[in-house]
């Protein structure tokens, strides 16, 4: 065996420890005997120090006996295992050692068959425990790292309604956020536009992360301030109000805070921001209303200039009339975007912007606000359907920027449909590639262990994914289900096998994962049309042949 073991050997007579010792290094030399102890006050002191695996534990000893020995030590080393060995077989003894976690009672004069099978045994749990506790660690660790973005997901979907009430105490509570939001600010980078079109992309991530930086700074002040990169140029801010006081006004203090947001970024860094506000949500259902509302209030810095606050209740009513879509209707167009469907994202959009069109036709300036809504909308669908986020970026940006300078109705649909269709291409090739990239990952792990009793569940998880979605990408992107691309790696490895070696084929049938060497010429003679001897000997020849 390969795991390493630390042993302790407790026992007053120095001639059974010796006994023991010689065993162990003739039968199991890879077992290291950490240290021995001729009573249990020394056992105790050396465990404490040495925390061995295993510790021998002789029950009747001086000064302390192996029964109190191991009630201490277990106390020190609760994953230690115990093996206890007396000349006595009272079973009154053997019932206490058994309640300190000992595997078995050994009777004096200790067999050694006994002995080293036992060893064997534990050893085999050891091995299974450390394998679970290094699972454990992993996982633990891959979750802490994956907490930035677990958040951000969670901020994404607060902000488009893609998430119930139960849902998002449930996701607080894990992200250790102890106050949901209720109000929602839009910070939105002055001229992003023209300084994305300035400089390597290495500076504007630089400004960009001066400019969240700043932003979380000033909200600092704010307890449960959550902030979070949405576009490429805009900062979703999301306000908790429960340590407010009942006469202190949530609009007055959010609009204080962005007044800060702004003088904060203003002394930092050579960029403004502009900052719109959402009016209060009743609940954390309702936040998405309330950051559409900031990014409607934000979009007219086009009217009013940068650099400063602006509130959702100084530049619209607050009547639901005033609503040209139901939440329902944009929530469709946004899952179509995510889910990189083209032409249901092209239908719904083209529907929606008629409606806007018939409606807001007598208002061109208030319809290219509803149509930035829904950019914004259609870009943090793309983003949560896994595009890339440049990409994203700078179909946003270029589509927001070509229409706003159109006056013709129709040449703006036109334009507005093109870009939404693109945002779900994004979405589509994006998929595609992580897919590909998932799927070459789980081929290479499939080449390098196929010798091993590999499972469709077991591949799955080294890619992160449920073993019914892995089984179903495998097949979309392989052309072929799990099994039949194992059998085809196992069969290649053993073809090169009976062509290049002398080995018996029971042999290479378990080189090649196959136990059963029947079962493994059933599978070889169905895929080739031989049996794994004939297609040596018809195979070795012609090797043998192109050879000469």
């Amino acid at each position: 065996m390969s795991t390493e073991i630390k042993i302790l050997l407790v026992d007053d007579e120095p001639l059974e420890r010796q006994a023991m010792r010689f065993l162990l290094a003739r039968e199991r030399p890879q077992y290291q005997v950490a240290a021995e102890a001729g009573n249990g006050m020394e056992a105790v002191n050396l465990a404490a120090t040495l925390r061995p695996d295993i510790v021998f534990l002789d029950i009747k000893m001086p000064v302390m006996d192996g029964l109190t020995a191991g009630r201490e030590i277990r106390a020190l080393l609760p994953e230690t295992r115990f093996i206890f060995v007396t000349a006595y077989g009272e079973f009154d003894y053997a019932r206490e050692a058994v309640s300190l976690g000992a595997s078995k009672y050994l009777l004096k004069p200790v067999d050694g068959e006994e002995m080293i099978a036992l060893l064997d045994e534990l050893a085999g749990d050891i091995a299974v425990a450390r394998r679970r506790q290094q699972e454990t660690a992993r996982l633990k660790k891959a979750l802490k790292e994956m907490k930035p973005l677990i958040r951000l997901g969670f901020i994404m979907d607060l902000i488009n309604g893609n998430i119930t009430a139960a849902e998002a105490e449930s996701r607080a509570l894990f992200l250790g956020i102890t106050s949901l939001p209720r109000l929602a600010l839009l910070v939105d980078i002055d001229n992003f536009a023209s300084l994305a079109r300035e400089g390597t992309e290495i500076e504007r991530q630089l400004l960009k992360q001066r400019v969240k930086e700043s932003i979380e700074q000033a909200t600092a002040g704010w307890p449960g301030a959550l902030v979070a990169p949405v576009t490429r140029d805009e900062f979703a801010v999301l306000l908790p109000i429960d340590h407010l006081e009942k006469e202190r006004d949530p609009r007055r203090a959010a609009i204080q805070l962005g007044e800060a947001i702004c003088r904060q970024v203003r002394q930092d860094t050579e960029v403004t921001v502009t900052v719109g506000i959402g009016r209060l949500a009743e609940r954390v259902t309702d936040l998405a209303r309330s950051y559409a509302e900031a990014v409607a209030a934000a979009e007219f810095r086009l009217l009013y200039g940068g650099d400063q606050v602006i509130h959702a209740d100084d530049v619209a009513t607050r009547s639901r009339a005033s609503r040209s879509l139901p939440v329902q209707v944009e929530q469709e167009l946004a899952q179509a975007i995510r889910m990189g469907e083209r032409e249901l994202a092209y239908r719904q959009a083209s529907n929606i912007l008629m409606k806007l069109l018939l409606e807001q036709e007598r208002r061109p300036a208030l319809l290219k606000m509803k149509i930035l809504e829904l950019v914004a909308l259609a870009a943090n669908a793309a983003l949560e359907g896994g595009a890339d986020p440049e990409a994203v970026s700078n179909l946003t940006l270029a589509g927001s920027s070509e229409f706003l300078n159109l006056d013709n109705l129709a040449a703006m649909r036109e334009r507005i449909l093109a870009r939404l269709a693109d945002l779900a291409d994004q979405v589509a090739t994006s998929r595609e590639q992580r897919n590909s990239s998932l799927i070459e990952r789980a081929s290479k792990f499939i080449e390098a262990n196929f010798s091993q009793d590999l499972t469709l569940e077991e591949v799955a998880q080294q890619v992160y994914l449920s073993p019914c979605y892995f089984s179903r990408l495998f097949k979309q992107v392989k052309g072929q289900n799990f099994i039949d691309y194992l059998t085809r790696v196992r069969l290649r490895a053993a073809k090169e096998l009976l062509l290049n070696t002398n080995l018996p084929v029971a042999a290479i049938a378990e080189r090649v994962g196959y136990h059963d060497a029947r079962y493994f010429s059933q599978v070889f003679k169905k895929q080739e049309g031989y049996t794994p001897s004939v297609f040596r000997k018809i195979g070795g020849a012609k090797f043998e042949g192109s050879a000469g």
